[in-house]
């Protein structure tokens, strides 16, 4: 109840979010390893202390920042009223994509070994989202696996294409995506 009161803070709410503006113009500076949790806190006219009293290390903060920016993204573009028929998936699979794309062209080659952490929060972000918007819609069936294996899919799909010259769009993966997805309903 204590963290619930402490993250509904506006103060608190606030030098996070300063922490995590601070940690994203560093990353379009130089990699992340050379990032230090002093560069951080520095840019964002705070003391190590307070970032500490915010995120473990400068692990914690990346996390954050792919966690964040993906649930912002899945949650701007698949409002609650979306649900996930065939276009409701299809907008989910390429919401995805654009995002992974977005994510992958602004990594330096160096950050690469970022990449387990970037794959695990992503996919367990697609993950929850997924479990959750399935939930809401009153399914019952599979509920977890439906999950599982739509976000493995969809992710795993939207990943290998950010890292390609992406010869096609994100539209264009999206529907493949769909069809493997949605079986013989998608055949036309």
């Amino acid at each position: 109840m204590l963290t619930a009161l402490r993250e509904a803070d506006p103060r608190v709410k606030r030098t996070r979010q300063l922490l995590q503006q601070a940690m994203s113009e560093l990353l379009l500076e130089k990699s992340f390893l050379s990032i230090s949790v002093q560069d951080v806190a520095a840019r964002a006219t705070v003391n190590r202390a307070t970032f500490y009293a915010h995120f473990e290390d400068k692990f914690a903060i990346f996390e954050s920042l792919i966690r964040d920016g993906f649930q912002d993204a899945l949650e701007s573009r698949l409002s609650p009223e979306v649900v996930f028929d065939e276009a409701g998936l299809r907008l989910l699979i390429q919401t995805v994509t654009e995002f992974m794309g977005r994510l992958n062209s602004r990594c330096r080659k160096t950050d690469r070994r970022m990449d387990p952490l970037v794959e695990s929060t992503a996919q367990d972000t697609l993950y929850r989202f997924l479990l959750s918007r399935l939930s809401a819609e009153g399914r019952r069936d599979n509920l977890e696996t439906t999950a599982s294996v739509w976000s493995w899919a969809i992710f795993g799909a939207a990943m290998q294409w950010s890292r390609t010259e992406r010869a096609k769009s994100a539209a264009d993966l999206a529907d493949e995506v769909f069809r493997v997805l949605w079986g013989e309903r998608a055949a036309v």
